[in-house]
């Protein structure tokens, strides 16, 4: 069949042309109606999110609104019990007349208190009553010390003794026997929250106090009451009930939760809500509390908004296994509960209650509307599928395709030109000019490339001024007093570390200097000692990691002549010896207890008897300890003891690590590179901008003393005038170099050495690998090694029993710090905590 169009849209329709090569005008003009399908999805879409959103949002402010309407009438509980002890207290407050008083008021009223109590400060005032439910029964005196956790046995802790303020206790369960009920004899159990107030008489003395329990089972009653149909503000049913209220103490724990109310009396318990959960079961005063582990955040969360008087909302997919589906959208509210305690102050916050709903309605309302929507949406989709579908692929796929095919070549960095066929003549002509443009873009990428890598090779290898940098950098060093030269920098922590610096020096006082390795502790407390009145005296240092116990307190105190066989002639000692003066001790976390109490004695009483002698020694010399571990730590771990730490920590200086100071690694690098030079006898050297820059990126874990390694060790290895940034070996990712790298290979740990003996197979490696650990090694590393490569790692504790030697702790320390610096070992942690592993 022929067909003949009016030729006002010959233009448009041009059937001459192939259909492969229409253009977009002439497809969009003869499918355009379809898109009406497109825009209507996309409207419903729209429709229903909206709708979802404030459905949603509708139905968690219902849900948030009947959580506060428990709060509100929880409070209200709270407000009639104080009324209720406040009236009390105006009373007549002999134990007849509170019976009577009591068993008149209707019986919903009266079982809302489980205890009334008198606390007075004659005993023979004092009187307990419990309400069984059919009577008032007053405790007898004698049996009233056997109840456990009654209300004489707390410490009251009202201050002030005021009038009209009212106490609220946490909950408190209490237990007692031999109650009559019923014509018997039964033991009775209540969950109760304590409301006491003081007691004063018309000349304003102190009675007493005045103890209102008011019964949890009330508490729980109200909301299974608002989580019910019972609820004054329930709306329609449901298709099933999911919700579950709990009542909580600020301390986190679950003191009661939601029952029935046709069954009768609520018990009180958790069970329900902790099923599925991990956490502390019982507290003092209630042995049927529970408190979830840390690991629920979600539970924290909420605990921590109730302490700041917050509510909120929560909406989590799973939070315990109580429903038997896991697919609902479950929703947490929760709201603090306050008491009022006195009208002047502000209430306090006492706990809070939460409310867990799991129903199905909110997700019911939005498959309703999906549906509505869907059929609406199917029903106009299905006039225009088949356009809409062909217009889809006719548009789109040409278009990936030359997307995709661009994307590809520009992620690939070539030269290709796209060769895509067939395409509609639009897309053709675009495709020859991205080809233009992709080829320009590739002259212009690779020139960019050339000149970008000339200019920063040339700039990394251009020196730099320091002096400039440290100007630019406001961190010159200030012109300091001699005595503060070697504290080089002047970031804000180098300013804070020479003021106290300056002000320790300025009075005779124990210094405890402490800070990572490399920090400058030994610089500090020769600063200390040079900006002090006792410059003129002798300086002192003594590593107590470095020695055994013996010769440590030889060192430290002396000998007399013939105190032992090797004592030729007396030894004044590092205390004596540092009279006027100052004495160092470093690594002062490593002394053994024994050097502990020596040293606290002398700092305790300023005089020392040496070995041998019978006659106490005084010494004038201030002491200054530097150590890089924690001592508060170790005192808990009774590796060090607490009362030698206060004595050495009358002032502390805390000497800060590099990474924390980095604008002061241009002043370092500068004075090591000049300090270093002359040691070497080298003439002053330069530092380019890519070595500065690579120091400058550097995490330091080495700190200052690292810095002056490094430097040291380009300065050795340099053949120019300049220092390069391939001459500073600094490791990868901010990792300390290290020296002897490991290696794994198979279940065999061969060491950097054996990799530098030739590229063999590892069969012919391994034997040579274990030559050099060996040769490495002293008898007793060789004794233990087998044992930590299968362990994977050791402690000092450990590598005792393993070498089965009467080795001292010092000497297990050496061991595995010899280890370390040979990189076959690295350690983690600190103190007694430290644990040596495998190097990686």
């Amino acid at each position: 069949m022929r067909y003949f169009y009016p030729s006002s849209t010959n233009p448009v329709i041009n059937i001459k042309r192939p259909f492969k090569e229409w253009s977009f005008a002439r497809l969009l003009f003869l499918v355009g109606t379809p898109l009406v399908g497109l825009v209507m999805f996309m409207v419903i879409v729209s429709t229903y999110r909206i709708a979802s959103h404030y459905l949603g949002r509708a139905y968690a402010r219902n849900a948030h609104t009947r959580t506060l309407a428990q709060a509100h009438e929880i409070e209200q509980l709270l407000i009639e019990a104080r009324y209720e002890v406040l009236n009390l207290g105006q009373s007549d407050l002999s134990a007849q007349a509170i019976q009577t008083y009591m068993m008149g008021k209707p019986l919903n009223k009266r079982n809302c208190y489980a205890e009334i109590a008198f606390h007075g400060v004659d005993p023979e005032q004092n009187f307990l009553l419990v309400n069984t439910g059919e009577q008032i029964w007053r405790v007898p005196a004698d049996q009233v010390a056997k109840i456990k956790f009654n209300t004489f046995a707390r410490k009251e802790k009202i201050e002030g003794k005021v009038e009209n303020f009212v106490q609220i206790d946490e909950p408190t369960q209490v237990y007692y026997t031999s109650v009559p009920y019923l014509g018997s004899v039964e033991n009775m159990e209540f969950s109760v929250i304590r409301l006491s107030t003081p007691i004063m008489d018309q000349n304003k003395v102190f009675l007493g106090y005045l103890t209102l329990s008011l019964d949890i089972r009330e508490v729980q009653q109200i909301m299974t009451l608002y989580l019910s149909r019972q609820s004054p503000l329930y709306i329609f049913p449901q298709e099933k009930e999911r919700m579950t209220g709990f009542f909580f103490d600020t301390a986190g724990w679950l003191i009661c939760e939601s029952g029935l109310v046709s069954t009768g009396q609520a018990h009180v318990s958790v069970d329900n809500i902790r099923t599925g959960l991990q956490g502390d079961v019982g507290r003092p005063g209630f042995s049927s509390a529970f408190r979830p582990n840390p690991q629920y955040e979600k539970y924290w969360t909420v605990i921590s908004d109730v302490q700041a008087g917050r509510n909120g909302e929560l909406q989590f997919p799973y939070f315990r296994n109580i429903f038997e589906s896991v697919n609902g959208d479950y929703y947490l509210y929760y709201v603090p509960i306050r008491f009022q305690e006195e009208a002047e102050r502000s209430p306090v916050i006492i706990g809070g209650i939460g409310c867990i709903d799991g129903s199905f309605m909110y997700k019911s309302a939005r498959y309703e509307i999906a549906t509505a929507l869907a059929i609406s949406w199917l029903v106009a989709i299905l006039l225009t599928l088949g356009a809409f579908f062909f217009l889809n692929r006719r548009i789109t796929k040409p278009v990936t395709m030359l997307t995709q095919a661009v994307e590809g070549i520009v992620n690939q960095n070539t030269s290709k030109s796209l060769e895509i066929s067939p395409l509609p003549r639009e897309l053709f002509f675009l495709q020859r000019a991205i080809n233009i443009i992709l080829l320009q873009l590739q002259a212009a990428r690779n020139e960019t490339r050339i000149r970008q890598s000339r200019v920063h090779e040339e700039r990394d290898r251009q020196p730099v001024r320091l002096e400039e940098i440290i100007i630019q950098n406001d961190v010159a060093p200030t012109q300091d007093d001699e005595a503060l030269a070697n504290i080089v920098g002047s970031s804000g922590a180098i300013q804070n570390l020479r003021t106290m610096i300056k002000k320790a020096a300025s009075v005779m006082a124990d210094v405890l200097v402490i800070g990572e390795t490399g920090t400058g502790k030994e610089l500090t407390a020769e600063a200390i000692h040079r900006a002090s009145p006792q410059a003129r005296g002798p300086f002192i240092s003594v590593n107590c990691g470095a020695l055994d116990e013996n010769l440590l307190l030889d060192v430290l105190f002396g000998h007399v002549k013939g105190a032992f066989s090797d004592a030729k002639t007396d030894r004044r000692g590092a205390f004596v010896s540092a009279s006027g003066g100052t004495l160092l001790l470093d690594e002062i976390g490593n002394a053994s207890p024994k050097v502990q109490q020596a040293l606290l004695r002398a700092l305790a009483v300023r005089t020392i008897r040496p070995l041998g002698s019978d006659t106490d020694i005084p010494f004038d010399a201030r002491v200054i300890a530097a150590t890089n571990v924690d001592l508060l730590e170790c005192s808990k771990a009774g590796t060090f003891r607490e009362d030698l730490y206060f004595r050495l920590a009358v002032i502390t200086i805390a000497t800060p690590p590099l990474r924390q100071r980095k604008e002061d690694i241009p002043a370092l690098v500068h004075y090591f590179i000049n300090n270093q030079a002359r040691a070497i006898g080298r003439q002053s050297m330069k530092l380019s901008r890519g070595a500065l820059d690579k120091l400058l990126k550097y995490e330091w874990p080495g700190n200052v003393r690292e810095v002056q390694n490094c430097i040291t060790r380009a300065l050795a290895f340099a053949d120019g005038e300049v220092l390069l940034a391939e001459h500073f070996d600094l490791g990868k990712e901010g990792e300390p170099h290290t020296p002897l790298e490991p290696e794994i290979t198979g279940e065999h740990f061969v060491p950097m050495a054996a990799r530098t003996l030739t590229k063999k197979p590892v069969d012919e490696a391994i034997p040579k690998a274990k030559e050099i650990t060996d040769a490495l090694l002293n008898a007793r590393q060789q004794r233990a090694w087998p044992h930590i490569l299968a362990a994977g790692g050791t402690n000092r504790a450990t590598y005792q029993e393993i070498v089965e030697e009467s080795i001292s702790v010092r000497t297990a320390q050496y061991d595995l710090q010899d280890l370390v610096k040979k990189g076959l070992l690295l350690k983690k942690g600190r103190g007694p905590a430290s644990r040596y592993v495998l190097a990686q």
